[in-house]
């Protein structure tokens, strides 16, 4: 991708790219409209389904988004720059709202058009602009450009009150500014008891990962315990922590459980963290302590019902 000076991307900004297109039969997005990179003029064997760029601190890096209406209506879309984040319950990839305050990717994004109109079937190429900030630190910075409905679609009731609902949908923007990479992955707060396993997964690097997770983890004995891990593989952005749970299965009543998480991505990264748990032991030591105390009282009683007392005088 060229990287332009300032000056330059000011001007080409102004030149958008209006011309309306022919919406294409088929495209990633919620069924009514799709938020893709333009295809290159020469475009290659495989389509570009997000926007991986480069640049050194202090420049300004110039692409365009193609959007989409798949729908049978006209549709008025606004278009922003957005920051990733990374859910803290799943790790779940998401992107800020737009009235949220944005810190990288989000506020160094400007879009040739705020607010577009796309016919019926059509799609719209708008260009957009990366301005990195001289103080940019190095690595990777994700976001996206999402083009949002203009009016709220949805309604949703919460807590007595009626809350319009606006869909989005946007292409992921990965850019990697020019310095040292240096990615790491780190598994810390290790638990677990008879049915989960839940620990802290963090991307303690400044490149964007997509870990593989493995949960291992055996009882008593060394008899088998299953575990299933997540359900979809994470794409961690830089400083992304988030707290993950797998499924245990085969535990004893009484058990010692000892598991394992261990998560690899590309370029030899790799973190590992274990942990031996005693499940099971409290509940059944109560429980016995209840039927002790039970017999206890049975065993008091007995003995007093066959003590002799001695009789009254006439």
């Amino acid at each position: 991708m060229a990287i332009w000076s300032r000056t330059a991307a000011v001007a080409l900004a102004a030149a958008l790219l209006a011309g309306l297109l022919p919406a294409p039969a088929q495209a990633a997005g919620n069924g009514r409209w799709a938020v893709t990179p333009t295809p290159p003029a020469t475009p290659g064997p495989t389509p570009r389904q997000y926007f991986f760029l480069e640049s050194p601190p202090g420049q300004t890096v110039i692409d365009s988004v193609r959007v989409a209406n798949l729908t049978d209506r006209p549709m008025t879309l606004r278009l922003y720059g957005a920051d990733a984040f990374n859910t803290s319950s799943d790790g779940g990839f998401g992107l800020r709202p737009e009235k949220e305050r944005q810190q990288g990717i989000g506020s160094w994004t400007r879009l040739g058009l705020a607010d577009v109109v796309v016919p019926a079937k059509r799609q719209a190429d708008i260009p957009f602009t990366i301005t990195v900030p001289a103080n940019a630190t190095p690595g990777d910075h994700v976001g996206g450009v999402v083009a949002a409905e203009a009016v709220p679609s949805g309604q949703l009731d919460s807590g007595g009150l009626t809350v319009g609902v606006t869909h989005a949908v946007a292409a992921r923007v990965y850019l990697r500014v020019s310095g040292p990479t240096v990615p790491g992955l780190a598994v810390t707060e290790l638990t677990a008891d008879r049915t989960q396993v839940g620990y802290d997964l963090a991307n303690t690097g400044n490149t964007h990962l997509l870990p593989d997770v493995a949960v291992t983890a055996s009882g008593l004995f060394g008899h088998r315990v299953t575990a299933a891990g997540p359900g979809s593989r994470l794409d961690l952005v830089p400083g992304a922590r988030t707290r993950l749970r797998a499924a245990l299965a085969g535990v004893w009543p009484v058990d010692i459980v000892s598991t394992t998480v261990t998560v690899t991505a590309e370029g030899g990264v790799r973190a590992t963290s274990s942990t031996t748990t005693l499940v099971g032991v409290w509940p059944t030591l109560a429980a016995l302590a209840l039927l002790l105390a039970v017999a206890a009282v049975l065993l008091r009683r007995r003995r007093r019902a066959r003590t002799p007392r001695p009789r009254g005088l006439a």
